[in-house]
């Protein structure tokens, strides 16, 4: 199937690499927040930097579009009622072509059944029909509201992309070395995964226990453990450990605990297994890794976090 990803704006990088890892595909197009690409239906609600999801109905110039709009037969995606939404275009007329096309057909702009955009991206016009909007919930996740509350804890929407990054699916086994008070766990165990967690913070662990038991993850485990002499056979490593102050507990240098925790990980990952781990951008480290693709999240001013996506 043909499909449209409307990315959000806030990091297009992460958010095309995120729907790629999803989909599994290297060829796609991409015009400005738009992605393109052919690939079989998935769980498009588990994307968290796409903010919708539509089946491509053409790419045109705009030069071309009233002739292209009135060579598509519309009613075949037609139910019930429509609507017609234009970014960058004029939205009535477009909706007056289609209307034409259309046999008794019935506008509805509350909540359409069939709901056609147009994106105006890069001097070209593409046509979708809506699927799904994503990126719900996140709001509702966040590390203030929930009951095990840390300042250091990653919003669950960066944590949500930072799994779908590793490529992991549904009943397959995440482990978070670092866990702290558990925000990689709940939006693994959201999208169906069984999830481990370890630290070396007994009080983060039972921060994480209550923030799980809060969002009814069902499937998970919590151990105190050091992350640089653990052993945890799992399909994928997705983390954010701690910096500055909040490594302490280590008693080591940060870089030596960074790299010692990735040498121990890399002799019990599976071949091909991906581990995802998220820096400041400001830190060098030596990883047996190989690095496929690193990208940048600006935080604040003095903050920018680098993922790094790797793979054994």
């Amino acid at each position: 199937m043909k499909l449209l990803f409307y990315l959000s704006g806030e990091n297009l990088e992460l958010a095309k690499e995120e729907v790629l890892a999803l989909t599994h595909m290297k060829k796609y197009k991409q015009y400005g927040r738009v992605v393109l690409l052919n690939t079989k239906k998935f769980d498009f609600s588990r994307l968290a930097f796409t903010k919708k999801v539509l089946k491509l109905v053409f790419v045109s110039s705009e030069k071309e579009l009233e002739k292209n709009v009135k060579r598509v037969n519309w009613q075949r995606n037609y139910k019930k009622d429509y609507c017609v939404r234009a970014h960058g275009l004029d939205e009535k007329k477009l909706a007056d072509l289609i209307w034409y096309k259309l046999k008794e057909p019935k506008v509805n702009l509350k909540n359409p059944k069939t709901l056609f955009e147009f994106f105006k991206v890069e001097k070209r016009v593409v046509c979708g029909q809506l699927i799904e909007v994503t990126g719900k919930g996140f709001k509702q996740r966040r590390p203030d509201l929930r009951p095990g509350f840390h300042p250091s804890s990653m919003v669950p929407k960066l944590a949500r992309a930072c799994v779908n990054l590793s490529s992991i699916k549904p009943k397959q086994k995440m482990y978070d070395p670092f866990c702290g008070t558990g925000g990689m766990m709940i939006e693994a165990g959201l999208i169906g995964c069984k999830v481990v967690g370890s630290d070396l913070s007994e009080n983060m662990l039972k921060k994480a226990k209550l923030n799980l038991d809060h969002f009814n993850i069902k499937n998970y485990k919590l151990f105190k453990a050091d992350a640089t002499k653990t052993n945890v056979k799992c399909d994928a490593i997705v983390t954010d450990p701690p910096y500055g102050k909040a490594s302490a507990l280590f008693k080591t240098d940060r870089v030596e605990l960074y790299e010692n925790f990735l040498k121990n990980a890399y002799n019990f990952m599976k071949n091909g297994s991906k581990l995802v781990m998220v820096l400041p951008n400001t830190i060098k480290f030596k990883t047996p890794f190989k690095k496929i693709k690193t990208i940048d999240y600006y935080v604040h001013h003095s903050m920018t976090r680098r993922i790094y996506i790797m793979v054994k």
